[in-house]
């Protein structure tokens, strides 16, 4: 970054944080709130100016969670909720000491699953009336995924639409098991391997997808109205779907085959 750019950046962070603090000091003394813009501006200033991005990532990491630390102490000392940000402080030097390395398969598993172990064991320890971590679970288990089968775009999709559907299922027997609402992302999921696997097969793809959406509307018709026979009008609707391609798309299609 130009020289000329970096003292912009600079002045820019330095003048809105002491106007913050300005403004925090004169208006409200009692809450000091000006601390999370001014971790905000500072970090970036830090990681800017510092030639050695490994030094920098661990300062501004160790800002970052001092400035949590303290203002979870001044404002609620009776909940440690800082705790929470230390493996994401730490993760984060981590990463860019490892450089290219960090973006190995085997990186990927180690600090995934290194986090999702220590948010699990908070999560029990604080707050075992709610499983919280599922989310964090969820998120990070991507990594590792990708990592392994990135390029493998079938077992890709198949293997991400199976651990969507796992964490919606989870989430719902969680959360609220009386309402299954969780066949609306299931449904929606479901499309990601079909499209996949029949992108070149448009008669099959409508097929498929229009047996799959009947039967989702008939599965939330038998839910929530089982009295009231609704989900057949959606699904004459939806066979006029495979009904045009066949006769647009695939017997066309035979047509020309056969001529040559």
């Amino acid at each position: 970054m130009r020289k000329d750019l970096q003292g912009f950046v600079a002045s820019g962070c330095i003048m809105t944080g002491v106007f913050l603090l300005l403004v925090n000091i004169f208006t409200d003394v009692g809450h000091f709130w000006a601390i999370y813009p001014l971790a905000s501006l500072f970090c970036p200033l830090i990681w800017l100016f510092i030639e050695n991005k490994k030094i920098g990532a661990f300062i501004v990491s160790l800002l970052f969670l001092a400035a949590c630390t303290i203002q979870n102490l001044i404002e609620t000392p009776q909940y440690l909720w800082y705790i929470f940000i230390i493996p994401l402080s730490v993760a984060f030097p981590i990463l860019v000491s490892l450089g290219r390395t960090a973006w190995t398969r085997t990186a990927s598993y180690i600090i995934s699953f290194s986090v999702i172990i220590f948010y699990v064991m908070l999560n029990l320890f604080f707050e075992p009336s709610f499983f919280w971590s599922i989310f964090i679970i969820f998120g990070l288990v991507w990594w590792p995924m990708s990592m392994t089968f990135g390029k493998k775009v079938r077992i890709f999709s198949v293997l991400g639409a199976g651990w969507i559907f796992l964490f919606f299922f989870t989430l719902n027997l969680i959360t609220t098991p009386e309402i299954f609402w969780a066949i609306h992302p299931i449904f929606a999921v479901l499309w990601w391997p079909l499209s996949v696997f029949l992108a070149k097969k448009p008669f099959q793809y409508a097929v498929l997808g229009a047996s799959m959406t009947i039967i989702y509307f008939s599965a939330i018709n038998t839910l929530l109205s089982p009295n009231q026979l609704w989900a057949v009008y959606p699904a004459f609707v939806i066979f006029w779907w495979p009904l045009s391609v066949y006769y647009f798309v695939k017997c066309p299609a035979k047509g020309k085959q056969i001529e040559t």
